[in-house]
């Protein structure tokens, strides 16, 4: 297995990043609570390898997102890939604050800072500091239905920016938890994959189906 094979591209930025463009109408970034705590089991060739989930904790004006994602694939009884990612964005009036996340894979761990200052965000990582525009979000706010609106966003798992292409699929029903839902469904397109993002009536994240070298990840939301 490639070091940055499908697993990571999209595992890493969310397990690497969703870009999106789409909107007629500028969306704001709507902060939810701790009720909006979600957690996505991840499938990997029709078995789960692993989940995603995501957090929220308000206090003293701010509210602190968690993302954390936790992926093994085992061949036999042998770990053949093995992917852990922990980050906390800390957001303030719709706006990022600051980042903080960790992310190990094939042994090697990575670290990404960055902090809100007068002439943007900063993102420091191995690959140096950056400054990202201010009011970036990163390639772990899926959990907003703002991405879709985006053409850059920091990248949460590598530092620095990177960017994606993005339209509007169609406004469908799915199944999530045995019940039907309304959803409105995005296509995108990043140098290193494709797929698909649904987010419901509320524009909170409920499905993702992410393809690359012919293999399909897919986002399940749990009950």
């Amino acid at each position: 297995m490639r070091r940055r094979t499908l697993l990571t591209s999209f595992l890493a930025g969310t397990a690497v990043c969703v870009l999106p463009r789409y909107a007629s109408a500028a969306m704001a970034t709507v902060l939810r609570t701790e009720a909006a705590n979600q957690r996505f089991s991840v499938l990997y060739k029709d078995q789960r390898i692993g989940a995603h989930t995501v957090t929220f904790a308000t206090e003293t004006g701010q509210t602190r997102v968690t993302t954390e994602i936790n992926l093994v694939v085992k061949a036999l009884f042998f770990t053949v890939y093995a992917f852990n990612h922990r980050s906390e964005e800390i957001w303030s009036d719709e706006r990022l604050m600051s980042l903080s996340s960790e992310t190990v894979e094939d042994g090697e761990t990575i670290q990404v800072k960055g902090a809100a200052t007068p002439k943007g965000f900063r993102v420091v990582s191995k690959a140096g500091p950056f400054i990202a525009a201010s009011g970036s979000l990163t390639s772990n706010s899926m959990w907003t239905e703002t991405l879709v609106e985006q053409d850059l966003v920091i990248d949460a798992h590598h530092g620095g920016v990177i960017g994606v292409s993005v339209r509007k699929i169609a406004d469908e029903q799915i199944a999530i938890a045995g019940r039907r839902i309304r959803t409105t469904r995005y296509r995108f397109i990043t140098p290193n994959l494709a797929g698909s993002i649904w987010y419901d009536d509320s524009s909170r994240w409920v499905q993702g189906e992410f393809e690359r070298d012919g293999a399909l990840i897919q986002y399940r939301l749990d009950p």
